[in-house]
């Protein structure tokens, strides 16, 4: 049924139920799976900036441990693909422009996210998906 679905992270609970839900869809209809986080340009706050501040790491270096963290929860065999992306603006419209590009045909995201920074999977930015999105979005609550 699913041959490509993209799911959301941002390093939040509410993120990493989205990406358990969306690795198990990929492993059982053997779809890729696309990881994405966004950074939206503004300062790193809460977790992001501890993580960053902690390590002395980058915001991409800090991105990439996002999706490194998000591909060991989302837990698929070696024989499912798992891509990564990062994306740069509006997490919504970074979500849906990927979506697009990918030819995805699931979205994934969680019903909220790490807070004032980490706006990928704010409320808000899951209800512009799901309002705007071309192929069905799942939801995943924590």
């Amino acid at each position: 049924m699913f041959k490509t679905i993209l799911v959301a992270v941002d390093g939040s609970g509410h993120a990493g139920k989205a990406v358990r839900c969306a690795g198990d869809l990929a492993k059982t209809y053997g779809a890729t799976l696309i990881l994405m986080a966004v950074d939206g340009h503004r300062p790193l706050k809460g977790p992001l900036a501890d993580l960053a501040n902690a390590e002395d790491l980058s915001r991409a270096e800090v991105f990439d441990r996002i999706l490194s963290s998000a591909q060991v929860l989302a837990e698929v065999p070696a024989g499912v693909t798992v891509e990564r992306r990062v994306g740069h603006g509006d997490p919504a419209d970074e979500v849906l422009e990927e979506a697009g590009r990918a030819g995805a045909d699931l979205i994934v995201v969680g019903r909220r996210g790490l807070g004032e920074y980490a706006e990928l999977l704010l409320g808000s930015v899951s209800r512009k998906v799901l309002h705007l999105a071309k192929v069905p979005v799942l939801v995943a609550h924590d």
